[in-house]
């Protein structure tokens, strides 16, 4: 009986091992990568990019669950916004929603695309033209959305660049309209309409829209003013 008891147990095991789901580690990261890339994709479809993904820490094993239904995988980010290179976790799940196991999973994504570099050194102050920059294509997972790709127009560098440098939205400002030391007009409005005009002197570089301080030539005073257009500015009483 002994025996024969033995025998049924492993016969009831290879049955009931015979109706559970095995989940192969092959579908496993077919599974994971489908999912990262269509994140990935959905991020990215407004850049017009190329991009590569690279996953690391999958499981090679196989995962057998204890049911015969194909068990759910979930990829769950750590942050709310996309990260091209992140730690993510992944749960799979029976079909309970019972998490029947967990691991960390590193994404990374290389993103490419033609993009405005300097071709020479690009010093502050200096203006952006095809003097001194050029198209070029470079992985720029680190400066999404700060990229440029052509040539912007009247814009300066507000930092220096090295040749061969990825030029970033957040390093240029518009050229100055007035010069520092130059003669300008001062406006003086009120918000009667009351308007006076003044001859001046910048006191500051200043590009169209910017506070700077200028002197009136006739009063000798310090007022903030508006940049309004070349040489001329607005200030407000």
């Amino acid at each position: 009986m002994t025996k024969l008891f033995k025998i049924l147990i492993v016969f009831l095991a290879i049955c009931q091992s015979a109706y559970c789901y095995n989940l192969s580690s092959n579908e496993i990261r077919q599974e994971i990568f489908s999912q990262v890339e269509k994140e990935a994709k959905e991020s990215l479809k407004n850049f017009g990019v190329e991009y590569k993904i690279e996953l690391s820490q999958i499981p090679f094993s196989n995962f057998e669950t204890g049911e015969n239904s194909k068990p759910k995988i979930e990829v769950i980010s750590q942050s709310p916004k996309f990260q091209p290179n992140s730690v993510k976790r992944v749960a799979i799940k029976n079909s309970n929603g019972i998490t029947l196991k967990t691991f960390a999973l590193s994404t990374k994504i290389s993103i490419f695309k033609e993009v405005l570099v300097s071709s020479e050194l690009i010093q502050f102050n200096q203006e952006i033209s095809l003097r001194n920059c050029k198209i070029e294509k470079r992985e720029i997972s680190k400066y999404l959305g700060k990229t440029f790709s052509n040539v912007p127009q009247n814009l300066i560098a507000k930092r220096n660049y090295q040749k061969g440098a990825i030029i970033l939205n957040e390093g240029l400002g518009e050229k100055s309209a007035i010069l520092k030391n130059s003669t300008i007009d001062i406006i003086f409005l009120s918000d009667k309409g009351l308007m006076i005009k003044l001859q001046g002197r910048a006191l500051k570089d200043g590009a169209i829209g910017e506070k700077i301080l200028v002197r009136s030539d006739k009063y000798n005073k310090i007022y903030s003013a508006i940049v309004n257009s070349a040489n001329e500015v607005t200030v407000r009483i």
